[in-house]
C-alpha cells in the first residue's frame, strides 16, 4: 500500500501532555506500539533522508518506508512477520515487494539491513476537525518524551487548525522533530564515534 501522510507535530512538556489528555482524550484507552528502526551499518537510509521501520502494534507487524515530499511524507507499507530483536539482520526476501522496488531507486545494499533499536509509544487518538488528533507518550533508550500530532488530508487547513489548537491550549509552537530523529540523536549521544544524527 502507498499513501501520502500529512501531519503536524509538536513536542510537549509533561504538564502540557496531562492537560491535553484530560481535555481531549480522557475516555480513550491507550494503544501501545513499538517502532523498530532499520538501516545499514553505514546508515545509508539516513544519508538518503529516508526511513525504514517495522511497527509492532496489537500483534500486527507493518514495515514502512518513508520518503519526504514537499507537503508530507510518502509511505510504502507491507505486512511482515518474524522475531523483532536489536541487531537482527533483515534479509532482502523479508522486504515487501513494494518496498523492495522503491529501495531499488537508491544506492543501498539491502543485504546489509539490520534493526538498530526501538521506540515504544503509548498512543491515544480522537477525531478532530476533519482529521485525527494523536497524543503520544514515547520511551526509548532510557528517555521519555511527549508529543501531539494532527493527521489531515489538506495541508493548509490542517496547519491552520493545528496552530489554533495550540494557541487555545496555551502551548508554544516548537520545531517538528520526528520520532526516528529523536531516537537516532539520542543513540548518537551514547555511542561515541558513531554518526547516527542524520535527519529525515
Amino acid at each position: 500500500m502507498k499513501e501520502l501522510e500529512i501531519e503536524f507535530k509538536n513536542m510537549l512538556s509533561g504538564q502540557e501532555y496531562g492537560r491535553l489528555e484530560e481535555k481531549y482524550f480522557s475516555s480513550q484507552k491507550p494503544v501501545v506500539q513499538t517502532n523498530f528502526y532499520i538501516d545499514t551499518p553505514d546508515l545509508d537510509m539516513r544519508k538518503n533522508r529516508i526511513l525504514l521501520r517495522i511497527r509492532d502494534a496489537e500483534g500486527i507487524q507493518m514495515m514502512t518506508l518513508k520518503e519526504p515530499t514537499e507537503k508530507g511524507v510518502m509511505e510504502y507499507h507491507g505486512e511482515v512477520s518474524g522475531e523483532l530483536n536489536f541487531d537482527r539482520d533483515i534479509r532482502p526476501a523479508e522486504l515487501p515487494e513494494l518496498i523492495r522496488g522503491e529501495l531499488a531507486r537508491y544506492d543501498i545494499d539491502i543485504s546489509r539491513l539490520k534493526i538498530y533499536g526501538a521506540l515504544s509509544t503509548e498512543r491515544r487518538q480522537v477525531p478532530y476537525r476533519e482529521g485525527l488528533l494523536v497524543l503520544d507518550r514515547n520511551t526509548f533508550l532510557d528517555e521519555e518524551d511527549f508529543e501531539l500530532e494532527y493527521e489531515v488530508d489538506n495541508h493548509d487547513k490542517g496547519e491552520t487548525r493545528f496552530l489554533q489548537l495550540l494557541e487555545e491550549a496555551g502551548i508554544e509552537r516548537r520545531g517538528e522533530v520526528t520520532k526516528s530523529e529523536r531516537f537516532y540523536n539520542k543513540l548518537a549521544s551514547i555511542r561515541t564515534g558513531d554518526h547516527y544524527a542524520y535527519t529525515i
